[in-house]
Order: structure tokens, then sequence, then C-alpha cells
């Protein structure tokens, strides 16, 4: 149960006021990984000093710098940082995979418990926590949907990531959602599970959008190009209203940027399938009402 055999691909973007914890808590973890990959994703703060700082010591973390490519989303191009990390593990073999933003902070016993119930359950493709997210006022708790799991927690059964073809690195983000619905269309088993937390350091505003608003709406956005079905859409936002802070606004934003989404006259990246089985999926939500099968 102590054999190290994953990797861990962390992408990070200006990330000096939190990738200092991030590290900590990789280095105190009951199973270190054998591989611990960070991609600088064109960092202009003092990200890399700080990696290199904490980690030269350390021959299984190996740093990455990648230069900003013009044209790329900051969604997109978190992708292709990922992607640009596994390559330097194309010739390894290892048991697991786990993707790892560098905002948050883990239990030591966080891999640990993620490996067990990956053993209990050959069928499960993708697993995680739930994380907590750091605010004025401590850690507070966020959404979650057991048959999801957030990217900056989650950990692959590698022939899963293999199957669904990784992340697609999709312009208005939700790349870690359209991954579990991959997952699930193939066969695989996705669940986070909350009695495993984390923090997640960054507060809400902090990072590429600057208020839960304008969050909420580019979430209202990534959902139309996620193909969530319309009345699917509507019932999630009602939801959001009166559940997430600041009531109202959130659902009422979250809806807009579906609606103006809508008349953006882009094409969704996924295809036709994955559309169909998404709506699928949502529909017998809805009058399932919302129940996760232990089958799923």
């Amino acid at each position: 149960m102590n054999d190290p055999d994953y990797i861990i691909v962390t992408p990070a973007y200006n990330e000096e006021r939190y990738i200092g914890a991030t590290i900590d808590s990789v280095l105190v973890q009951t199973i270190v990984p054998k591989l611990w990959i960070i991609v600088d994703d064109g960092s202009s703060d003092a990200t890399a000093a700080i990696i290199r700082d904490k980690t030269a010591h350390l021959p299984w973390v190996r740093y990455i710098y990648r230069p900003k490519r013009p044209g790329q989303t900051y969604y997109a191009s978190n992708v292709h940082a990922i992607e640009e990390g596994l390559l330097t593990a194309k010739d390894l073999s290892y048991k697991f995979l786990a993707i790892l933003d560098a905002d948050i902070s883990l239990p030591a016993d966080y891999y640990a418990r993620i490996f067990g119930l990956f053993r209990k359950d050959p069928r499960l493709g993708i697993a995680s926590g739930i994380y907590l997210t750091r605010t004025a006022n401590g850690l507070e708790s966020s959404f979650h949907d057991r048959r999801s799991c957030p990217k900056n927690i989650m950990v692959f059964n590698p022939q899963c990531f293999r199957e669904i073809g990784g992340f697609l690195p999709l312009k208005y983000g939700g790349e870690d959602t359209c991954a579990c619905f991959m997952a699930r269309m193939r066969g695989w088993k996705v669940r986070s599970f909350p009695e495993i937390e984390v923090a997640h350091n960054k507060p809400p505003g902090t990072g590429h959008a600057s208020s839960s608003v304008k969050i909420s709406f580019k979430q209202g956005i990534e959902e139309y190009f996620l193909a969530t079905h319309p009345v699917f859409m509507l019932l999630k936002s009602a939801r959001r209203c009166v559940q997430e802070r600041p009531f109202i606004r959130s659902g009422v934003a979250r809806l807009y940027g579906y609606v103006y989404a809508h008349f953006m006259g882009e094409k969704r990246q996924i295809e036709r399938d994955l559309v169909r089985f998404i709506q699928r999926e949502q529909v017998s939500r809805i009058f399932g009402l919302n129940r996760v099968s232990e089958e799923a």
C-alpha cells in the first residue's frame, strides 16, 4: 500500500501566493508520488522561484516552463500544460494519474484514501474528494456532485484516461466535466467522495474571473458549450438562486451566460454522440429526482 506507483501533473500560472502550500501538502503525503511534474504555464510572478526553492532537493519533482501561446484561452492553455507534462512521463509506467492544481492543500492521506477506493472497485475510472474554499470567513463548502470530480484534485485510472483521450482543450472550460461524461459513456464509474476534504486556497473572484457573479456568468457559457439540456439548465440555475451566494444573482447570471452563449454563433467542440449522451443522462436525472445510482 506504500508503493508510490502514481504520478501527479500540476499546471501552474501565477500561483506565487498558493503554490508553496500545495508543495508542502504533497511532501507530507503518506504515499509520495513516483514523479511530480509541475508545468509553469507562462507565469510572470515568482511561481518558478518558489517551485525551485522548495523542490530542488527532490529527484522525483520535475519543473517545466511552458511559454504562453497566443490565442489560447486560460482553460485551453491549462489543458495543453497538462498534456506537455504528460509527455515527460510517456515512457513511465504507473497505476494512477493525479491532476493537482497549484492552489490546493491536501490532507496527508489524500492519495492513500483515493487509491484504496480504486482498489475496491475496478470499474472506477475517475475519483476525487471534494474541496472547501478558503474565504475571509474560513473554509466554506462548495457545491459538489457525486457524479463529477473537479479537475484540480482528480485521480484517474490511466486506462480510463487513455480511453477518453485525456482532457479536451475547451475554449470556455469544463474539461473536467467533459472528461467525466466521456468516462461514463465508455462504461467507467466516476465518483467524488465528500468524506475526503481538501482546501482550495484561492478565494472566489481572485483568479481569471474578478467576481462571483462573473464566475457564474462564465459557468453558464461553459454549460452551453458542454451541451447542457435547456430544462436541466433551468432547474440547475433555479437551485443556485436559493443555495449559492450571492443568492438570486448567482443563478440568474449562470442562466444568462447560457442564453448569451446561444447567440455567440460558435460551434461546440464536443462530438454529437457525446452531446446525445450528456442530454440523455440529464433528462434521466430530472425524472430520477437527481438520485445517484451506484451502478453508474
